[in-house]
């Protein structure tokens, strides 16, 4: 994420923004999640595509396999029986990592493998981890670009137990990069810029899409706070409509984190109707609903598609809140939250809000006076990073509207009275 301060969210309100269900009322907008799809999508395993590289590997390989696996994650997005992690979700490990990763996340799935290329054309070894069971392997071998980049993918989906349809071979055939050199070229963006270098990521992805319009994947590191990103996004999905990802960083870059809002919510149903299994598009899509209280299901699948993921039980807190689900039921997922990120300030603020509805006062201050750890004497950098993802708040922090620290010491001085009242 690159701080408002730096570059401000102009770029969230002057581009027109496309209208994918032109004619659709705003709530028919959202109802569209039937249960059999529900109940199929909740027995879907999340699965890691890792980058195809070996410690061992050279410059030209670790750049190939870095953007050869980026692609794949776009290509599998788009099976209908599995949820595949985004890109910035996906930990940035070699191939000699797999086996420990699978062994420690029961559940989670982890796509690995190493990626050559050299005169004689271009390879790959794929292998798939996963806890308990026997690794699945399959080599990959082509001269033909394009057709190695189709055999992968193919490949991938069997190793997954997936069946690729028609519609979704068809979408395999766009959105490709016109050459080795483009995945050679994303991979080099990111070993030499980290994750934080939104500006240079940014600008390496603006060039590779001036050279290979069609290679929407390279709008990936185009972050959305950055001005250019809302009119990328949009014409990266003019070039490649299969690109579920794109998709919800389109959502990011439109929602404004202020109620209903149909403009935004229509890239998390298109992600989801490209990728069924696409956790981050069903964590937030009742965020810009009109009734959040009735997608219930969306937030659900968010918790379980993202295990270890904080924001996802923050938000599935909120939506059994609206629920009336039982609060010990509730406080046992906050904590959950926070033994999961303790830097995420979220699920400390649903802790307090739950205990405070229970009249535990004293449970809801050590709660803040934790939560207060985070924002003194120095801001916790993760935490502010947490705390921004809504862009409304974003905006407040950048005013001085709010400020964690004095907003968050004046509830503790709060609640330190209502116990004395209590006690009286």
């Amino acid at each position: 994420m690159v701080l408002g301060w730096l570059f401000g969210r102009s770029a969230r309100t002057k581009t027109v923004v496309p209208t994918l269900y032109p004619g659709l009322d705003p709530l028919r907008l959202e109802q569209f999640l039937a249960e059999p799809e529900y109940a199929r999508i909740k027995s879907f395993a999340n699965v890691y595509v890792l980058p195809f590289v070996s410690q061992n590997s050279g410059p030209s390989q670790m750049c190939f396999g870095l953007g050869l696996s980026r692609l794949m994650i776009r290509n599998l997005m788009l099976l209908r029986g599995v949820s595949i992690h985004g890109p910035e979700d996906t930990p940035p490990v070699p191939y000699e990592a797999a086996p420990g990763m699978a062994a420690g996340r029961v559940g989670s799935v982890y796509v690995t493998g190493i990626a050559d290329l050299g005169a004689d054309g271009y390879s790959v070894q794929v292998e798939v981890h996963r806890a308990g069971r026997p690794v699945r392997a399959e080599h990959v071998g082509h001269a033909d670009f394009a057709t190695f980049l189709r055999e992968c993918s193919f490949a991938l989906a069997r190793l997954l137990g997936c069946e690729a349809d028609e519609d979704t071979v068809r979408a395999w055939g766009v959105g490709q990069p016109r050459s080795a050199k483009s995945l050679i070229w994303v991979g080099k963006t990111h070993l030499e810029f980290e994750r934080t270098q939104t500006v240079e990521r940014g600008r390496e992805a603006t060039a590779l899409l001036a050279t290979d319009p069609d290679f929407a994947v390279a709008a990936w590191d185009i972050d959305e706070e950055l001005p250019n990103a809302r009119p990328a996004y949009f014409q990266a999905l003019q070039r490649d409509p299969f690109n579920a990802q794109i998709c919800f960083q389109a959502f990011c870059a439109v929602w404004r984190s202020q109620g209903p809002q149909p403009d935004a919510l229509q890239f998390c149903r298109k992600a989801i109707e490209l990728s069924p299994g696409h956790g981050k598009a069903h964590m937030c899509a009742p965020h810009a609903a009109q009734r959040p209280v009735e997608m219930l299901w969306h937030s659900e699948l968010g918790y379980r598609l993202l295990p270890g993921n904080s924001f996802a039980v923050n938000n599935y807190v909120l939506a059994l809140t609206r629920a009336n689900a039982p609060p010990v039921r509730l406080i046992e997922l906050a904590e959950e939250g926070i033994v999961m990120d303790p830097s995420d300030p979220g699920n400390y603020e649903r802790m307090i809000e739950l205990c405070v509805e229970l009249r535990d006062f004293k449970a809801a201050l050590a709660t803040a006076e934790r939560l207060q750890q985070l924002y003194e004497p120095e801001m916790n950098e993760r935490a502010l990073y947490c705390l921004r993802q809504n862009p409304h708040r974003a905006q407040l922090i950048d005013s001085g509207a709010y400020v964690p620290a004095a907003a968050n010491r004046q509830r503790i001085v709060e609640l330190r009275q209502k116990i004395r009242s209590e006690e009286r």
